[in-house]
């Protein structure tokens, strides 16, 4: 038997080492890799939700590799699936900045179960095979179907797998075998104590699995010995054995060194191996899902080569050791996990309570928190005994940790939560347990992905029509789009937008301007999304049941006197600015709300206009000279002030002389555009103006604007009940629409005493908060007299993640 003696001549490991031009492996990856990857996390408000509940969340998407919030996509979909992936509810969500916030209502379509939340966007389904979706499941109670939260049957039924790193048992040399031991639901089996016997049933050594069923030990497996490893669950023994060691192999070990802050990387095999592989050359690749690097080696007389490798020269967070044989084919692949480098917030933090009447207002200061660059928080408030908290990601799991995984794994956010060494310890037990990644050789070989599906930025849509005439029309304004007004040219068939962002139950509206007035348009309408575009995997989310949990909680309390299920909202309120007085601060010129009763007194702008002092000429129709056409005009005038420039002006060419006699014209704005065309305006009703803003001095406008201007602001949900029969406007249904966010229901509660509320209750729910010039992330919520948590995630300064759970109130 040939000795094992550290070669670090054969096996030179420096991250740096250049890697050969013509490798078939770094081509392949980098092809594979060469699309940017999105990523996306939801932070949901709770785990556990009773019927007449809300769900909250925020979500964060990313651009997977530099882990920065992404500017590539607005476009965020959101389904709930029950467990046979019946969609229950769905909606379109609006990203900006990489960030939004929605809510799903828990109501009546919700049986007692446990179901799931997918978020995803357009560009991922480009990688079905990875990862980089969000999946993750909650719970329902439905008091009216199911008044307890029963627990699961304690079942003898339990998965005990050993797993050898690397993924081979290699006789004739040390292998660390990896085990996981599992209840009928997938969840690990805390504390369980196993011993491995040879086949002469001689006791070789004892181990305990950790929190979550997971540990190790080491063997040297004899040829031919048949191992057996013993246990006893629930009272009951069992025993079971381990698969026959392999005759010949390659095994990669990597063991981590605290002291040194490195990790050594080994590579071994036996006698009945070394002479059928001497001298060929083999390689190992270093990959974390963007960048890889190669480093070639050879097995001389020696059984292993190894060398002692800095963490400073391995990526930040996951790192996929592959080794390839002679033929590029991958034998063996360990993953290891590198804290160092991580960009996470430094936790630092003070905490000052103030109890105001019934209110409590909590002050975190963040120190580290740069006011100067983006922020982006939610939080979660509710009783710190609460069981209805049982996410197995965080933000940082969720980046950093899960997509590199072929399977769901149990409180992956426990690794990541004050973090130790020991923490560190056990999640390479854990990824010792898990052997290959979620990347797969074969795909990144023959199967790199290909674009099919866009970044998408809002909706698209098309505007048709029949003839070929020159026509005018306006596109009246929605929430988050200005007016806009449109020439279709000679023979122009159509005309697309692009980047249109409407909500809810916004519809498109379409005027035709023709001899002075607007009317209806005759269009047809194209729409890039008509529904929520469906997103398939095979990938399974863990279950956040579990077989020993508590099942006396009942949900009575959370009924009226009659049986009604509550969804009261309690909302805090100051005495604000009122809507007329606070756009008034905002703004320099006069502004006046239009409301019903000034609708009554002016039905167009030009009566308005003339009421505050403008001379207003509307004309409706005025014939050109030389030619059939026929034009509208509009013109205003204030009549203070003089113009210094000529008495004249032009329209189309023909020139007409200044009724004014030199008074000056003040620019006029419709919801933010610049009219230059003033005769759009003849004939224009007030029906759906929200307010206008008068700036007669043009103070803060500029040189131009200093005839002073006029500042058009239109509602476009403003629908006034008049009794004109003429509908100024065609209006287009969306199939598809993005869901704005909603006020954030919090049920009521008989006690803030009992053990539902302790268990089940909320307290509060912040989504989209930020720490403020005084450096402190203030909250105010209600006084429940019960100790409380703080669930805190997101970005700060930019790019660093943020996940910490603070408790308040406890001794």
């Amino acid at each position: 038997m040939k000795r094992y003696i550290l070669s670090i001549l054969v096996f030179v490991f420096y991250l740096g080492y250049a890697q050969e031009e013509d490798s078939s492996i770094i081509d392949s990856f980098e092809d594979y890799a060469d699309l940017t990857r999105e990523q996306v996390y939801l932070h949901f408000n709770k785990s556990t939700y009773i019927v007449g509940e809300m769900l909250g969340f925020n979500a964060y998407v990313f651009i997977k590799d530099s882990k920065q919030l992404s500017d590539n996509t607005t476009n965020l979909y959101c389904q709930i699936v029950d467990t046979n992936d019946k969609v229950i509810k769905e909606k379109l969500l609006l990203v900006t900045s990489g960030v939004s916030r929605g809510e799903f209502e828990i109501d009546s379509l919700f049986a007692t179960g446990e179901y799931r939340l997918k978020a995803y966007t357009n560009w991922m389904r480009n990688f079905t095979k990875e990862h980089n979706y969000f999946l993750e499941n909650f719970k329902v109670i439905n008091p009216l179907t199911n008044r307890d939260d029963k627990p699961q049957a304690v079942s003898d039924e339990i998965d005990v797998q050993f797993l050898p790193e690397s993924g081979h048992l290699l006789e004739g040399t040390d292998n660390v075998i990896g085990i996981i031991a599992k209840d009928k639901l997938g969840n690990g089996i805390s504390n369980l104590r196993l011993k491995l016997y040879d086949d002469t049933n001689t006791e070789l050594t004892e181990t305990i699995l950790n929190e979550y069923g997971i540990g190790n030990f080491i063997l040297n497996p004899k040829p031919g010995e048949i191992y057996t490893v013993k246990y006893s669950y629930n009272q009951k023994r069992k025993e079971q054995q381990l698969l026959k060691a392999e005759n010949k192999g390659v095994v990669l070990s990597i063991k981590e060194l605290p002291r040194k802050n490195s990790i050594a990387v080994s590579i071994k095999t036996n006698d009945n191996t070394l002479d059928l592989i001497k001298g060929k050359r083999y390689k190992l690749s270093i990959h974390n899902g963007s960048e890889i690097k190669e480093l070639q080696f050879a097995f001389t007389d020696l059984l292993e080569v190894s060398q002692t490798v800095s963490l400073t020269q391995l990526f930040p967070g996951i790192n996929i050791f592959t080794v390839f044989d002679n033929e590029d084919r991958p034998i063996a692949e360990r993953m290891y996990f590198n804290y160092k480098g991580l960009n996470l917030a430094p936790q630092d933090y003070t905490i000052f309570n103030t109890i105001n009447n019934d209110s409590i207002e909590i002050r975190v200061t963040m120190p580290n928190v740069k006011l100067d660059q983006f922020q982006n928080l939610s939080v979660s408030v509710l009783p710190s005994k609460t069981k209805s908290y049982e996410h197995h990601q965080n933000i940082i799991s969720s980046l950093y940790l899960q997509p590199y995984l072929r399977e769901a794994v149990e409180q992956a956010d426990y690794y990541f939560s004050d973090i130790t060494a020991a923490k560190k310890y056990e999640l390479d037990n854990l990824l010792l347990t898990l052997g290959w990644s979620s990347y797969d050789w074969g795909a990144i070989f023959n199967e790199p992905p290909e674009p099919y599906y866009d970044f998408e930025v809002g909706i698209n849509y098309t505007i048709n029509r029949n003839d070929n005439k020159i026509k005018n029309y306006i596109i009246y304004p929605n929430i988050n789009s200005n007016s806009e007004i449109l020439t279709l040219e000679e023979g122009q068939k159509s005309f697309e937008k692009r980047g249109f962002f409407p909500l809810d139950d916004e519809t498109i509206r379409i005027g035709e301007s023709k001899k002075g007035e607007i009317g209806k348009a005759n269009l047809s309408m194209q729409y890039s999304l008509l529904d929520i575009k469906p997103f398939t995997t095979n990938h399974k989310s863990k279950t956040i049941l579990s077989e020993n949990q508590s099942g006396n909680t009942v949900v009575e309390e959370f009924k009226d006197a009659e049986g009604e299920i509550l969804d009261e909202v309690k909302i805090f309120a100051s005495r604000g600015y009122s809507r007329i007085e606070d756009l008034q601060n905002r703004r320099i010129g006069k502004v006046t709300e239009f409301n019903d009763e000034l609708f009554k007194q002016y039905k167009t702008l030009a009566q308005f206009l003339s009421s505050k002092g403008y001379i207003v000429e509307e004309r409706p129709q005025v014939t050109g000279i030389g030619d059939d056409t026929e034009y509208s005009t509009f013109r205003i005038y204030n009549r203070s002030r003089r113009s210094l420039a000529g008495l004249t002006y032009e329209i189309n060419g023909v020139i007409y002389t200044n009724p004014g006699d030199g008074l000056e014209s003040p620019r006029i704005y419709l919801d933010g555009v610049l009219l230059s065309d003033l005769d759009f305006l003849v004939g224009f009703s007030m029906e759906t103006v929200d307010y206008i803003e008068i700036n007669k001095g043009g103070v803060g406008e500029g040189f131009r604007g200093g005839f002073g201007t006029i500042r058009i602001v239109t509602d476009p949900k403003k629908r006034l009940l008049t009794q004109k029969s003429r509908t100024s406007y065609s209006e287009y249904k969306i199939p598809l629409t993005f869901t704005s966010p909603k006020q954030f229901y919090i049920p009521k509660y008989r006690s803030f005493e009992s053990p539902f509320f302790n268990e089940y209750g909320v307290v509060d729910w912040f989504p989209n908060v930020v720490v403020g010039n005084d450096g402190y992330l203030t909250l105010k919520v209600l006084d429940t007299g019960v100790p409380i948590k703080l669930f805190i995630e997101g970005v700060v300064n930019t790019e660093q993640l943020m996940s910490d759970v603070i408790t308040i109130g406890e001794n």
